[in-house]
């Protein structure tokens, strides 16, 4: 296994750190995980990396250095570029293939894709013809998978760099739990190493749902039709999500939430709130204003 340290990035970067390091972890300015290795090109995040004790080295320019309080700081001209370059190296570096292992109580169509390795299958559940389950998924007990699902395929994750585009590989995980039902023609996107797709016990998944990379999903959430999950995002317990419901990227939405078809939206939804309209808001509101413009 590759370490996270000065000598593999200045192996995979050609950068040079005055201090000696070694990590465990990539991350963001939100990073969860002690010991972890972000950058900043921008002042925007500077005080909530600054604040975030978890972050103990980082990717800066010259300009952003003197503003990076208590960091190992390696500064560079395209922190972007040079940041997920070192992270798609370690990720091929480290990538280990463990053979697939499919519970004898499931039931496979002869029809289905399942990749040989990396791939964990429980008890009694059911995968359906032309279903593909890729590499790094698991799925547990008595769950269905319906025809022409694509569980975990690398996320659209592209970054425009002064250097051309960087296309950011995926080596983190889909994690679905028990009777969990994933609808036909579904696409559930596996995570980055910082934060797995997680799909928890007892979700219902309509046909033509996509779910992003890195997103959480709550025990017991039903999604429908044509809703779209974007990445990062959370969804805590008991929530309904409508049909054609799109939801942006990195929100947090509370338990028994209720977002209503054709819903966009673009913050945070509180506990038990309906939400309506593009951009949502409080359904209550929503409906006021319309009678109002009637």
């Amino acid at each position: 296994m590759e370490k996270i340290d000065q000598v593999s990035l200045k192996k995979h970067t050609s950068l040079n750190s005055e201090k000696e390091f070694e990590c465990s972890y990539f991350g963001m300015s939100n990073a969860i995980n002690p010991n972890t290795i972000a950058f900043v090109d921008t002042e925007r995040f500077i005080d909530e990396i600054n604040n975030n004790l978890n972050i103990t080295v980082l990717l800066c320019t010259n300009y952003l250095k003197e503003q990076c309080k208590n960091k190992i700081t390696i500064t560079c001209d395209d922190p972007r570029y040079y940041y997920y370059t070192f992270l798609n190296k370690i990720v091929e570096s480290n990538y280990v293939k463990t053979p697939s292992v499919i519970s004898p109580t499931a039931i496979i169509h002869p029809r289905a894709y399942i990749c040989e390795h990396n791939v964990v299958i429980g008890n009694n559940t059911y995968i359906g013809p032309n279903a593909t389950v890729l590499a790094d998924v698991e799925i547990g007990n008595d769950c269905y998978v319906k025809s022409g699902a694509v569980i975990g395929s690398e996320g659209f994750e592209l970054k425009r760099t002064t250097k051309g585009i960087v296309n950011v590989l995926h080596d983190g995980k889909v994690i679905i739990g028990n009777n969990v039902k994933v609808g036909a023609n579904c696409a559930i996107h596996k995570g980055f190493s910082f934060r797995h797709t997680i799909i928890s016990d007892e979700v219902k998944i309509d046909d033509l749902v996509y779910i992003a990379h890195g997103v959480h999903i709550g025990k017991g959430c039903f999604l429908i039709g044509n809703s779209m999950i974007s990445g990062s995002t959370t969804l805590k317990e008991n929530i309904w999500v409508g049909p054609g419901v799109t939801v942006s990227n990195g929100l947090i939405i509370e338990k028994n939430a209720y977002l209503t078809i054709g819903s966009v939206v673009t913050q945070d939804v509180e506990e038990n709130q309906k939400v309506t309209g593009n951009f949502a808001i409080s359904h209550a509101k929503f409906i006021q204003k319309l009678k109002k413009d009637l």
